[in-house]
């Protein structure tokens, strides 16, 4: 996910992912969503199952590749 379309500082976006990993903080959930050290909301497609089946239609159908769940 990069190119000039790309929203996030390359050089912060691990930054995150290895604060999390290293688990020092006992208030962050790995389950949660984050971005730059702070837990966000996810889209709510994410809730979505019926999206998200056809979602993974529309990629089998675009690539050839079936991605069951």
């Amino acid at each position: 996910m990069g190119g000039p379309g790309a929203s996030d500082d390359l050089t912060a976006g691990h930054e995150t992912q290895a604060w999390l990993a290293a688990g020092d903080d006992p208030q962050t959930d790995g389950s949660a969503y984050w971005y730059h050290r702070a837990q966000r909301t996810p889209h709510a497609s994410t809730h979505d199952e019926t999206f998200q089946d056809e979602l993974l239609e529309a990629l089998d159908a675009h690539t050839g590749v079936a991605l069951g769940r």
